[in-house]
């Protein structure tokens, strides 16, 4: 039977006559003649869709298409950020690339606003990916076009029939549009809630997405532990405020000790070489790698003199400096206020503004509240450093939106809130 089906298909030759890429063809090609200088993204949800429309569109355009799929290298990284993101610096930007098709891997996370069209090759039955999509072009804060245009590929009538896809991804976009008002149809990443909470909104069940943050690989990691451990996460609960364990370190050679600090809503982590002097600021999911473990895994002795040798310079340096990498969003947020704090002390457009500028560093410092747009808002005010009044407008354009006493209610939600988790991991030299 499925021989018969295979030798039909090879008749009908439907990869040498493929209606839906003649479409795609067409797109191309019109808004490359209409407007070169627009870039333009393409998005599957399939690794073999993406390679096969790869290898046809080199046939066309040459090597001026730029495909990535799996997993992405640091070249794959270093060569669309060259040639996509319009954030990175002028003398840095190249333009060796004017199409890049790829899967959701480049969906969240990524800038690519110097395209200026994206082609949804087929729609996600989670229209998330299709907000997260766009939103990768859609940079109000790094505008370089006034006007973005969206190509979605929708099944014919026939398919449509079939696999129902066009009535689920239209509701599903309907229902985007009822619960947050008709400004979601504006799809960018500053102005509205993460795809992960529109998701878990939309559906009540994160345990299904399919995201690549490091929210939903810790929650889909928990579950997995829940479902196969459940009276673990029992004994989980019962456990103090401050854990130590030790285990074999996964790197030869190597012995550390991995801390991670919760507080509030916020954690982070450091990590100290035992035979380094230097406590180092650790990306909480490089810091997750160099703790994980599997269930078989023997604990260690770690009430040792090395591992308090160790313990308390960590906890020493996390009193003298916050320990944040100085890429996070929270230090830049951070840094430019002091600069705003330290410079403008004296400025009679400012001064009506300094409690709450105040309070944004109190809530930077103790209490991480902030959402990634506002903190992308306040690393804006660096752009008006020279203008003053300009400056003084966007404070107060977000003092109004956040309120002046914001953090005082936030305090109160986090009354009963344990103010801080301690987690040590002592990962001793492989033998």
């Amino acid at each position: 039977m499925f021989e018969g089906i295979l030798t039909e298909l090879s008749t009908l030759k439907l990869v040498e006559n493929d209606p839906k890429f003649s479409a795609l063809l067409k797109a191309l090609q019109h808004w490359r003649e209409k407007d070169s200088q627009r870039k333009i993204v393409i998005f599957s949800e399939y690794a073999d869709t993406v390679k096969y429309l790869g290898e046809k569109l080199k046939k066309r355009f040459g090597e001026r298409v730029l495909v990535v799929y799996g997993n992405l290298s640091a070249k794959n990284l270093k060569e669309i950020r060259e040639n996509f993101d319009a954030s990175l610096k002028k003398e840095k930007q190249k333009n060796d690339y004017d199409i890049l098709v790829s899967t959701d891997k480049l969906s969240e996370g990524v800038n690519l606003n110097r395209a200026g069209v994206v082609i949804n090759y087929d729609i996600p039955w989670n229209p998330v990916r299709v907000i997260q999509r766009v939103g990768r072009i859609n940079r109000i804060s790094k505008k370089v076009f006034d006007e973005l245009y969206i190509i979605n590929f929708f099944p014919t009538e026939k398919g449509a029939n079939i696999v129902k896809s066009r009535e689920v991804a239209s509701q599903k976009m309907f229902m985007i549009h009822k619960v947050l008002g008709e400004d979601a149809k504006i799809f960018d990443i500053d102005e509205q809630p993460e795809p992960s909470e529109l998701y878990k909104r939309l559906t009540q069940n994160p345990d299904e997405m399919e995201e690549e943050g490091l929210y939903t690989k810790l929650i889909n990691e928990f579950e997995s532990i829940k479902a196969k451990y459940p009276e673990l996460i029992k004994e989980v609960e019962k456990f103090p405020p401050r854990l130590k364990v030790a285990k074999r370190s996964p790197e030869k050679g190597k012995e550390t000790l991995v801390v991670f600090f919760k507080k509030y809503n916020r954690i982070y982590a450091l990590k100290k070489e035992i035979s380094k002097t230097e406590v180092e600021p650790l990306e909480v999911d490089s810091a997750i790698s160099l703790v994980k473990c599997a269930p078989t895994e023997p604990a260690l002795p770690w009430n040792t003199d090395s591992f308090w040798e160790n313990y308390e310079k960590v906890l020493d340096y996390r009193k003298k400096s916050r320990p944040l990498s100085e890429k996070s969003l929270e230090r830049q947020a951070l840094n430019v206020l002091n600069t705003v704090i330290q410079n403008f002390r004296a400025s009679h457009l400012i001064k009506p503004h300094w409690k709450f500028l105040l309070t944004l560093k109190e809530d930077l410092i103790e209490y991480f509240t902030l959402p990634d747009y506002t903190l992308r808002s306040i690393i804006e005010f660096e752009e008006y450093f020279k203008k003053e009044e300009k400056l003084a407008q966007k404070i107060e354009e977000l003092k109004n939106r956040l309120g002046e006493d914001y953090l005082e209610k936030e305090k109160h939600k986090l009354i009963k809130t344990e103010k801080e988790v301690i987690l040590a991991v002592y990962n001793q030299k492989k033998e």
